[in-house]
Order: structure tokens, then sequence, then C-alpha cells
């Protein structure tokens, strides 16, 4: 009897310091990881394995009586908190929702304590001598009541929830669950073994502690290698903080990690969101594509190495990112990587550089152009004075009844419009206008709507009308008369021009400040502008032909039917030599001319100085 007591005493004296140290030990990994939870179920299910190790040996090593049933009671109430403490640990380990199920079972367990100590039901006051295999001679414990193996067969149940627990939850991945599960089968292999105990098979002896301590053993291990593997991710967080780039992991169409600067690129958290939701940040035009790269990603096909998209942040500002994926390995799991970075300036940067790059070639094709039309312009100009001449002197002398007088008419006629293009083109070769004064807009349009050119350009046209909106406001600028008014004529016959079955056209005029960031301002001046716009109802122009309408001679109308082609080159080098340039924008509604003169001595600041409340305004 007295090495049965020693042998059982040793057992459950084992079971105790093991039990005492595992609780210890992940008492230590909660503190330094509160946010995971499930250490501190750990630890609670270690405690009870301690304190069904006191009761053991409370009723194994005390004689019958009061004590010994005391024993037995803190060893069942060991069992209920065991069981408590499975449920806890299992929703927490396993990242279930299981508040209902939480309520159910703590009310359960109370039903049972109650039982346990107010009742004879589980166990009962009396004591009996047990036999065991394994044990020379028997030795006495408190006998069950009524309710005892039906006890014993909801702790060895228990095991099997958590086992049900495991399957159904969807993060059970990695050595660690495992663990988990094979401690779990353990608890459940030895828990059978008792239940049939009680049920008066011959057995060794009882074994559920043994089964308590090896689930205890598995839940430490389990949180041991979680915690290593927390502590070489932290490693890791450490230097992701301090990336510039955006680092987001992705994993089961979730997002599991992100780093500082991926929240800063994106404007918020995305952490935890799934997929879909995250598409909701993506710009609408972008979802597909970026939805098919994700599927592309996750089905290991061919993706570029570089892929961008528009993001829309709080506030509605765009942004355009870079990212790059990679298939990685996180928490023992497959998932995705992506390093996200910020390009929408290094975009804008690229488009104006490519812009400076077209207006530079602009610049260049227009000098050579220039000193082509030079020599042009002079070699002509000494042929055409006499092809002028000589018909206007025979006409002359001719009577109005000759044969010869409309043929020379129409000589006549055709040299001085070959004359009106190579003034032209002496306009284009120059590139200087001429003396500059102070004008107002608006007089150069009245001026030009008196003018016989611009009846005539109506005449012609007489589809289409011409409709002017000027602005009240003086519009002071400087330059040529001549020549602004012939860039006005000119814009007028391209919109006219470009309205086959008639039409009206648009004619006003405005102010508008501009500042540096104004696309196609070739002059770069900041300031305050006048404005001319001139906008038909013709067909768009295309994008390429868009590009090439203020090149020399460059038309799609019909030779004769129209144009030379010099009336957009003529008049972007009088703008141009005016400090001035000309904005451009066709759609299926028509073409825009927009044509920005700088006002005299006014800038930006003193705009903005007239724009004040008189109270603020120190003029």
């Amino acid at each position: 009897m007295i090495d049965n007591i020693l042998l059982q005493s040793a057992g459950t004296f084992s079971v105790a310091v093991i039990a005492l140290m595992m609780a210890v030990i992940q008492l230590i990994f909660a503190f330094r990881q509160p946010s995971l939870t499930w250490y501190l179920w750990g630890a609670a299910l270690s405690f009870a394995g301690l304190l069904y190790a006191a009761g053991v040996f409370l009723e194994y090593n005390l004689p019958a009586g009061p004590a010994n049933r005391c024993g037995g009671l803190l060893e069942f109430t060991a069992h209920v908190f065991l069981v408590h403490g499975l449920y806890g640990l299992s929703f927490s380990y396993l990242n279930l929702k299981g508040r209902l199920y939480h309520l159910i079972a703590g009310a359960f367990h109370v039903l049972l304590l109650g039982l346990l100590w107010f009742t004879p039901l589980i166990v009962s006051d009396r004591f009996v001598s047990r036999d065991f295999i394994g044990l020379a001679e028997p030795f006495v414990e408190s006998a069950l009541g009524p309710l005892g193996p039906w006890f014993m067969m909801y702790i060895a149940a228990a095991a099997l929830v958590g086992i049900v627990l495991w399957f159904r939850s969807t993060n059970t991945a990695g050595r660690h669950r495992i663990a988990y599960l094979a401690g779990l089968v353990f608890w459940l292999a030895l828990g059978i073994h008792d239940a049939l105990a009680v049920l008066g098979l011959p057995t060794f002896q009882y074994v559920m502690e043994y089964g308590f301590l090896g689930f205890s053993c598995a839940v430490l291990w389990a949180a041991f290698d979680n915690y290593t593997d927390q502590m070489a991710q932290d490693k890791y967080r450490v230097i992701t903080e301090f990336a510039n780039d955006g680092l987001l992991v992705i994993q089961d169409e979730q997002t599991v990690f992100e780093n500082p600067a991926c929240s800063a690129i994106l404007g918020q958290p995305v952490i935890d969101l799934t997929i879909r939701d995250f598409l909701q940040i993506v710009a609408p035009e972008d979802r597909a594509k970026f939805l098919q790269y994700y599927e592309d990603m996750q089905s290991a096909r061919d993706v570029p190495d570089a892929f961008i998209f528009r993001i829309v942040r709080p506030g509605g500002a765009i942004r355009h990112l870079e990212i790059r994926a990679s298939s990685i390995r996180y928490r023992g799991r497959p998932a995705i990587l992506t390093v996200m970075r910020d390009v929408t300036r290094r975009l804008e940067q690229e488009a104006a550089l490519r812009k400076q790059e077209e207006k530079t070639a602009q610049l260049k094709k227009m000098e050579s152009l220039r000193l082509l039309a030079r020599s042009v312009a002079h070699d002509l100009n000494n042929v055409l004075s006499t092809i002028v001449s000589y018909p206007e002197l025979l006409l002359m002398d001719l009577p109005e009844n000759s044969p010869l007088r409309k043929p020379l008419e129409v000589m006549r006629d055709s040299g001085m419009r070959a004359s009106s293009i190579v003034s032209d083109l002496s306009m284009v070769a120059r590139g200087a206008a001429a003396a500059k004064e102070s004008l107002n807009l608006n007089s150069i349009i009245h001026s030009t709507q008196e003018s016989s050119p611009y009846r005539e350009l109506l005449r012609r046209h007489s589809q289409v009308t011409v409709q002017a909106k000027l602005d009240d406001r003086p519009l002071e600028i400087a330059g040529s008369f001549s020549q602004l008014q012939k860039v006005v004529l000119n814009l007028l016959t391209v919109a006219c021009e470009g309205m086959a079955t008639g039409g009206s056209v648009s004619l006003a005029t405005t102010l508008r400040p501009v500042d540096r960031s104004i696309e196609d301002n070739q002059n770069d001046q900041a300031g305050e502008y006048a404005v001319l716009i001139v906008k038909d109802r013709g067909p768009e122009i295309p994008p390429d032909d868009l590009k090439r309408i203020f090149e020399p001679f460059y038309t799609k109308k019909v030779m004769g039917r129209g144009g030379t082609g010099l009336e957009l080159t003529v008049a972007w080098n009088i703008v141009h030599d005016h400090e001035g340039y000309i904005d451009v924008a066709s759609g299926c509604r028509g073409t825009t001319w927009e044509v920005y003169l700088p006002l005299i001595g006014k800038t930006a600041t003193d705009a903005a100085a007239e724009n004040l409340p008189d109270a603020l305004n120190p003029r």
C-alpha cells in the first residue's frame, strides 16, 4: 500500500510541477504578446492541470473521509475548468467567433459545478476500494454518483468537440496547429480509456491526467513555436517599418500584414480586408485588370514584373501605384507579397518630359521651316511681282469687251493669291512680330467683324453663322493690330472650313489666371491672360492629326477647295511671338481653340489682389 501511495504521489507531484512550469511559461508569452489571448487560455489549462494533480494527491493519499472526498471534488472541478479552457482556447487559437457558444458552455459548466459540489449526483459520499492492473494493492477513492460516468464521458467527448472545431476553422495550417490537433487526439484517447474504466472495464489505472498533461504539452509547444514565429516576424516588422515602399501580404484572399508605408500610400489601413473590400479602394476603371492580375498571381501564370493601377484615396485624390507581387510562405502557408510604390509624381514628370520633348521638337521643326520659308519666299517674290504686275498693265489698255480680259483677270487673281501665300510664308520666316502697341482684344474683334476679309469669309461660308460673346472687362494686351487680326481671321477660317454641312461658330473673350502648371504653355509665364475662344461644331480632329495641325501645309482638305495649310502655322507663330500660346481640344462636339495673350503688366499676384475684399485690398 505504501509503495502504491508513493508511486501515485510521485506521479501527481510530477504532473503538478510540469503543469506549473507550463502555466508560468505561457503567462510569459502572454505578457510579451498581449494581443494573442490564446496564450492566457493555455496558461489557464495548465493551472487546471495543477488543480487536478492536487485533487488526485489529496484523494489517493488521505484516508477515507471528508478530506478524501474534497480531493475528489477538486479533481472533478479541474475537469470542468479544463473543458471550459479547451473551448476558450479553441475559439481564440483558431480565430473562431463564438460568443454565443461561450455563454452556453459557461452556463452549462456552472451547472456542472453546482451539481458537483452541492449534490452527490456526480461524486457520492461513499468510498470504495479499487483494484487496478499494475498496482499490488487496492486503494480507496470517492465513489461516483449516478451522473459520474456520464460526466467522465462528457470530459472525453470535449476533446472530440475541440477536434471538430479544429476542422471547421479556415486557419488551421502550420506546425504548431498540427501539434494542437495531436494533443486533442491524445486527450480523446486517454479520456475514452477512463470513460471505459468507470464502466467497470479492467484498466491499468486512471490515466486522464496524462491526457491533460499531453494536451498541455502540445499547447505549450504550439505556443513556443508560434512565439518564435512571431518574434521572427517582429524582426522583419522592425525592418519593414522603416521601408519607404508599401508592403502588403495577402493570404486566403485577405490582407494579413501591412507596414506603415502601405497605410500612408493608400491613405488608410487595409489590414484584415478581403480582396473584394480592397477593390473598393481601386479606381473603378482599373478594378477589372487589378482582379485579373491578382488571379494570375494566384494561379502562377506569367505576370508582368510591375503592374500600375490607380487608387482613390479618402477625399477623392487619385494616385498611381506600381506594385510587384511574388509568391511567399507566410506563417507556414502560401501567400502573396506585394511591394507597392506611389509613382504618381514620376508619371507626371515623365509626361511633362515627353511634352517638353515634343515642344522642343516642334520648335526645332518650326525653326527649320522658317529657314526654308525665308528662302522660298524671297525667290517667289521676284517671280510673282512679274506675274501680278504684267496682267494688271495689260488690263489697263484692254477694252471691256475684249476676250483676253477674262484670262488676264484669272491670271492676276491667281498671282495675287500666290502673293498672299508668299506673304504668309514671309510671316512664318520672320519669326518676330511687328511693332507692338497697347491694344484691347475686344476692339480687335470688333474691327475684324467690320473688315472686308471677314465679310468675304461669311460669303464663302454662307451656311455658317458666327456668334460673338465678348467679356465686358478691359482686355489690354501689347501686340500688333494687323497680326492679331490675322490670328482671329485664320482661326475663324479653319472653324468655318471644318463645318462643311453648316452650323454655328462661337467667338468669345474672357479673362483667365494662369499658373506654370498649365499644359502646353510654351512660354511658361505665370499671370493673368486675355483669352480668345473660337469653337466650332464640326467633326472631331483625330489625335494624330491634332499633334500636327500647326505644321506648315499640313491639311486634310482637297487642294484648291480650302485653305493652304498655313493658317494655323501663321497663327501659332504670331501668338508665340506675342508671348502667348494656343490650346486646342477636339471631341465629338467639335473643336475649341483658345488663344492666351498676356495682359499688359498683369501678374498672378496682381490678379489675386484685385479679387480681395475692399477692406483687405491695400490699394
